[in-house]
């Protein structure tokens, strides 16, 4: 990797971590859990070239795409509808 791509990797990871810290810190001073973000449908890969989307709840395969990406957005689409 280039030297400038990997600073810039570095650079941006230490924001994060000190935008995470910075919200831990903020739900600690205020006496509120940090929300928690679960997603139901997981992309799970199968197999050499297919990933299905995977109910957390009931672990059913609710549909599989070739593409990650197209297995990604279906996911979405399953979240919103349900």
């Amino acid at each position: 990797m280039h030297h400038s791509i990997q600073s810039r990797r570095e650079i941006v990871d230490g924001l994060h971590q000190r935008s995470r810290l910075a919200t831990i810190e903020l739900y600690r001073l205020i006496g509120q859990p940090e929300p928690v973000v679960a997603f139901r449908m997981v992309v799970k890969p199968s197999g050499r070239s297919f990933f299905h989307v995977v109910d957390t709840k009931t672990d059913k395969v609710m549909g599989f795409r070739r593409n990650h990406n197209e297995a990604c957005a279906l996911a979405r689409c399953l979240e919103r509808a349900r």
